[in-house]
């Protein structure tokens, strides 16, 4: 149930804004971008009802949104203008149908509140339905099943979330804190609209946070870009089985579930739903309805800058290249309309915020270069290294456990390079039309990407510094064009051999014209594809890192219960910050913890320090300084330990041998892996006495 109301939660309010749109392509795209459109509700209400005084707990941002959605709603249908109201000519003198009886105005505004229904045709029912269980069945066998979703992040983000619930309240200065308990400042700025709409789900459902992060990685994430992809193709003239076959492929092909295994939920999630506002942006330039359009993208557009900011920068690269391949004139009124409602709706929710976004750069530490100069072997690592191209992307280019012997690895290297070398013939062919803002979207990107990759000049390191130097993190926010593009060029193949066939078979003439080529081609390399990726030597790898970077066992979640049975009230309990999993005790359990998120740079790290000294001085490590005033302060009545740790972070800040010697600490409970201790009078021992 907590799964099925995160999805509700998600979707449903952004939903609801595509009735402001006619029955058609318009609505339709409106829909593909529903949690889009529901994330920049979440923003405007989030920003403003603290601004206006109002109460800013999530479910009162929630309420907020379904009713800003539903005033929009009545404002269309008041509004007619554009949208359903008769042509000009057909009207009396005081604007009734001709043919309309007098007393017709007051029906006719009645009329207007219907909401019309809108059926969509088979092909497309089954078209987005296939591609949607597909992608839904991979997260479930890459992310189900786990007791919390893997990664570092994840654990942030379960802390934030459960901040927003704890104050009932959506201000960044109440979630971005360094702990549950004396909390002090660790961020001005942080985007926060989904970690809102993750509240909203635990609170209306009463399940685990832990339960409603997973549900967006394996359903609204994969849900929004399968709609995403399959609309943008639709709309540019692609035929169903291409677009199914589009919207299935990245399912497989490209860093989707890799973009999880360090607990980027929003990493994952947000360039899902770039197609979409792409679509959108685009349809509101060239399209019937400039305003309600542009209003939408650039709700849309502010609520991405509050989930996963920098990706926004490719939504716009995308965005340009949708708007040169939809169809429709170019009007300079309607363009500078849907311009002008894009700038609105977008600044409008983040007024309150535009300083702190303005100096939120200043709070992020980026990486140096990782290929400093070397732009030979930038190029290789983002485009010529076939390891970028394996089955789901895992392990990332230059791993170490690369296993390029393996049969369907092997194969589907050899289908889906070729593909990806005839992809650029989108830009000559007609019927590829569809491709061409992918395919400039992923040049343009990977440019980009061997640029910082290898470049340390000012223009270079300010860019980068947004996604604090890293570079797969680039590679996450485009992972769609991947298997897109292959697609795009199976279809060129496709095309080949129907060409050949006409040429050189006697009967093949009715395939001129046909998209039969087309068709089969997208559908025959994303079969072969699915069941390659499905055979287990091409998921285990990946289901095995994001497994080792997640609790697993039922210890787990029984040491968190018995935590929240034994602590007393107000009490805190000290850990290794993430390394051992036990915050989820805290998203899951609401058991305060002493660690939080760490102060920014540019922030005050004292109180930060202080809870490391108390942490130190409890587990006995040899530099600690006394500090049982800390731990009073802190209020810590047990340190939780555990045996498995999270890879790659960082080194234990304990010895487990002098933890046990500790006379601070005396073993309360063990469960399996996990081991409570209890803080005894010594570890209180508080010279001043405070």
């Amino acid at each position: 149930m907590t799964t099925l109301i995160a999805l509700a939660v998600a979707v449903v309010p952004g939903a609801l804004l595509g009735f402001a749109l006619p029955p058609g392509r318009y609505r339709w795209a409106a829909w593909a971008a529903a949690p889009a459109l529901t994330l920049g509700l979440v923003t405007l209400a989030m920003t403003w009802l603290p601004q206006l005084g109002l109460p800013d707990g999530p479910l009162a941002v929630l309420a907020a949104e379904v009713l800003l959605a539903g005033l929009a709603v009545l404002a269309s249908r008041l509004v007619t203008r554009g949208l359903v109201e008769p042509d000009a000519d057909s009207r009396d003198a005081d604007g009734r149908p001709a043919d309309a009886p007098a007393d017709a105005g007051w029906r006719a505004r009645l009329t207007r509140l219907r909401l019309p229904a809108v059926r969509p045709g088979r092909a497309d029912v089954i078209g987005i339905a296939i591609p949607a269980a597909i992608s839904v069945a991979f997260g479930w066998l890459m992310l189900g099943r786990l007791v919390a979703p893997p990664g570092w992040d994840a654990m942030n983000h379960g802390f934030l979330t459960r901040r927003i619930m704890d104050t009932d309240s959506v201000l960044i200065s109440s979630a971005c804190t360094s702990g549950s308990t004396e909390p002090a400042l660790s961020c001005s700025f942080y985007p926060l609209a989904a970690n809102v709409s993750w509240a909203q789900a635990a609170e209306l459902s009463g399940g685990r946070i832990s339960t409603v992060l997973s549900a967006w990685s394996i359903l609204v994430g994969p849900l929004a870009l399968v709609a995403a992809v399959y609309a943008c193709v639709r709309a540019l003239g692609g035929r169903p089985v291409v677009a199914a076959s589009a919207a299935a492929a990245p399912a497989v092909l490209g860093p989707m579930w890799m973009s999880v295994i360090t607990g980027r939920i929003t990493e994952q999630t947000a360039p899902c739903m770039a197609g979409a506002i792409a679509l959108l942006i685009a349809l509101a330039a060239r399209g019937a309805h400039p305003v309600r359009l542009g209003l939408l993208a650039g709700l849309c557009g502010a609520g991405i800058v509050m989930t996963h900011t920098y990706d926004v920068l490719f939504i716009a690269v995308l965005a340009i290249g949708m708007l040169l391949a939809v169809r429709g004139r170019w009007v300079l009124r309607r363009v500078a309309a849907a311009a002008g409602a894009m700038v609105l709706a977008g600044l409008v929710p983040l007024l309150p915020l535009l300083g702190v976004l303005a100096g939120a750069n200043g709070e992020r530490l980026s990486n140096p270069p990782a290929l400093l100069g070397k732009y030979g072997e930038s190029f290789e690592y983002w485009v010529t290294d076939p390891q970028r191209y394996v089955l789901f992307a895992y392990p990332g280019v230059g791993g170490a456990d690369f296993q390029l012997n393996e049969p369907t690895i092997q194969v589907g290297l050899w289908l889906v390079i070729p593909c990806l070398l005839l992809s650029p013939l989108c830009l000559v062919l007609p019927r590829l039309r569809w491709a061409r803002p992918w395919f400039a979207a992923g040049v343009v990107w990977t440019a980009i990407g061997v640029w910082t990759t290898a470049s340390d000049s000012a223009a270079a390191m300010t860019l980068s510094s947004l996604w604090y130097g890293v570079r797969e993190r680039v590679r996450s926010m485009i992972f769609p064009v991947y298997g897109v593009l292959a697609v795009a060029g199976a279809v060129v193949l496709g095309l080949a051999v129907g060409w050949l066939l006409t040429r050189v078979a006697a009967k093949a003439g009715s395939l001129r014209g046909s998209e039969a080529p087309a068709a089969v081609a997208a559908g025959v390399l994303v079969v072969v594809l699915l069941g390659l990726a499905a055979v287990p030597a091409s998921w285990q790898p990946l289901r095995g890192a994001l497994k080792g970077r997640a609790p697993v066992g039922a210890s787990y979640e029984k040491a968190y219960r018995w935590l929240a049975e034994n602590n007393r009230p107000g009490a805190t309990v000290a850990y290794d910050r993430h390394h051992e999993f036990i915050t989820w005790a805290y998203a899951d359990y609401e058991v305060p913890l002493l660690f939080g998120i760490p102060p920014l740079p540019g922030l005050p790290a004292e109180n930060y320090d202080r809870r490391w000294d108390a942490w130190n001085w409890l587990v006995d490590n040899a530099d600690a300084r006394p500090a049982g005033c800390e731990v009073r302060r802190f209020n810590i009545s047990y340190v939780v330990v555990g045996t498995r740790n999270m890879p790659g972070a960082w080194d234990k800040h304990y010895e487990r041998k002098r933890l046990e010697s500790s006379d601070k600490l005396e073993l309360a409970h063990k469960i399996g892996r996990i081991s409570i201790y209890r803080v005894t009078e010594a570890g209180r021992s508080c010279a001043t006495g405070g």
